[in-house]
């Protein structure tokens, strides 16, 4: 049925979860201060602010990755350069590559079926290239499509042009899979593209599963 799947990585196929938490905590402690639930939660909802803003085409991507920090410290009546803050997170998060459970297995599964599998991410080129590479599920892959050296974020229709034209894929060929409603799914169904949503919330998607081995009842 599809020849192409399109794979999202952070909290799809990598479990970005955990090393965040991991970088946000030595970005907060650079400055003295101790990581509480309030503060990670006040720096995710600055976050998913300014990603979202991304996803809209209102800034650009430079502009999340040290206004976050910036906005986050001015909470605590403290002013940081965000570029250096950002420069501490970008190290440790770097070195994160811990996968979701069932990541490697589909991929094993889909390898030895008819079809090619890519990335295709939102991030700075270098670190979601890294943690593939050290995750292990970098070869899995025959393209890999990152926001940063496309120069477009999904949902925005230029980012799937460039993955279809790259991959020599017709939309009706491919299944784009992902937890973010607001990029991969809604992305895809713009380019007219099949989604796979992977989470627990009630999605307009057209299919929808809670586990990655779920997969296996759609590509058989």
């Amino acid at each position: 049925m599809y020849k192409h799947i399109f794979f999202d990585l952070d909290h799809t196929l990598l479990d970005f979860a955990a090393g965040e938490h991991i970088a946000i905590t030595q970005v907060i402690e650079s400055e003295g201060l101790t990581m509480t639930a309030e503060r990670f939660q006040q720096y995710q909802s600055i976050n998913k602010k300014l990603w979202q803003a991304l996803e809209r085409g209102e800034i650009k991507k430079d502009e999340v990755l040290t206004r976050r920090f910036s906005e986050f410290f001015q909470l605590q009546a403290i002013t940081v350069d965000g570029v250096l803050k950002e420069q501490i997170f970008r190290t440790a998060i770097n070195d994160s590559h811990q996968l979701l459970p069932g990541a490697i297995d589909i991929l094993e599964y889909l390898k030895d079926k008819p079809v090619i599998l890519s990335s295709a991410t939102n991030g700075v080129y270098a670190t979601q290239m890294k943690r593939m590479k050290e995750a292990g599920i970098y070869s899995y892959f025959s393209h890999h499509f990152i926001s940063e050296e496309i120069g477009y974020s999904k949902p925005q229709p230029e980012f799937f042009a460039y993955a279809l034209k790259n991959a020599n894929a017709k939309p009706e060929e491919v299944l784009m899979v992902g937890d973010s409603i607001t990029s991969d799914i809604a992305g895809a169904q713009a380019a007219g593209i099949d989604s796979c949503y992977i989470g627990r919330e009630k999605v307009d998607a057209t299919y929808s599963i809670s586990h990655l081995m779920e997969l296996t009842d759609i590509i058989k």
